[in-house]
């Protein structure tokens, strides 16, 4: 049985970049939703959605542009 470091068990399967993605998906979701709630509970109905919407847009945005966006999904030509 062999053993091999940590460090290279994750960039071997690429976990570090998934750990990434993973939790910039789920901060670009609770995050704002957690802010919408409060906004909400206190009052702030409106600027609870406002922070929602951007927030949410805001994670989409940061995860196309660091991950989808310099995916090549062209075939062979």
């Amino acid at each position: 049985m062999s053993y091999e470091p940590t460090e290279r068990r994750w960039s071997v399967m690429g976990g570090g970049e998934k750990l990434r993605f993973g939790l910039a998906l789920a901060t670009g979701v609770i995050v704002p939703g957690f802010l919408k709630y409060a906004f909400t509970t206190v009052g702030y109905e409106a600027l609870g959605t406002a922070v929602w919407v951007s927030g949410y847009l805001t994670a989409i945005l940061a995860i196309w542009y660091v991950w989808i966006r310099p995916l090549d999904f062209q075939g062979t030509s």
